[in-house]
């Protein structure tokens, strides 16, 4: 994990919680190894659904408020349309990646497995793939995938999540959860896969993969020094 302290690093979210959910432990991690985190949300997360159980206003001053307890402050908002991104033309998505890479000029990019079963997830780390791409002048140096629960390891059939970077956030897994309790609404009951205990579950099987306590698992795409 020191190999991003001291880092301009960029995550890239379909949704708020996405975050959280994917690497909330990692972003505190590397807020404590001095590295400056910035976090892009391409969509809202609500607008799609039939039970409306939250405003627009609500998703964002939950992602605002879980954010600030991760340490992280620098935070944008944009509006792609929830749970259809697909109904937009992937280069304009590019173009607003690029602008937040030109703006922020991060080292290391964040961002969902372009695999996974929700559309927005797929499009956005799609998008990410085509915007990070090594060109000679590009400034990142490392482009990784993470995983959220309840959707990533959903998509049976196709290519399948294959962590090969774990995070130890152990000392990073409470400031996570209480993170997450900022998502309240988007929390289900035990034996739900997106339940606390569910959730927890799952970083204890990621830590004791590599011999920690809790851990946070991520693909990387590539990694160049």
């Amino acid at each position: 994990m020191m190999l991003f302290s001291n880092e301009e690093v960029l995550v890239i979210a379909a949704h708020p919680d996405d975050e959280t959910l994917g690497m909330g432990g990692t972003i505190h991690k590397l807020g404590l190894l001095g590295s400056r985190v910035r976090v892009v949300f391409l969509s809202d997360g609500v607008n799609s659904r039939e039970d409306i159980r939250e405003s627009l206003v609500s998703r964002r001053t939950a992602a605002t408020k879980a954010l600030k307890i991760l340490n992280c402050s620098d935070v944008y908002f944009c509006d792609y349309p929830d749970n259809s991104m697909d109904s937009v033309t992937l280069i304009d998505i590019v173009k607003t990646i690029e602008d937040s890479i030109n703006d922020f000029s991060p080292t290391v990019l964040f961002t969902h497995f372009p695999h996974d079963l929700n559309v927005d997830h797929r499009i956005t780390g799609q998008a990410c793939l085509v915007a990070a791409r090594p060109k000679v002048n590009c400034k990142i140096k490392s482009l990784l995938f993470f995983e959220v629960q309840s959707s990533t390891e959903w998509n049976f059939g196709a290519s399948q999540f294959k962590p090969n970077m774990f995070v130890d956030i152990t000392e990073s897994f409470e400031v996570k959860m209480k993170a997450l309790r900022e998502y309240q609404v988007e929390i289900e009951a035990f034996p739900e896969a997106r339940s606390f205990a569910g959730i927890e579950a799952r970083s204890m099987v990621r830590g004791v993969t590599v011999g920690v306590s809790n851990a946070e698992a991520f693909q990387i795409a590539f990694m160049r020094e």
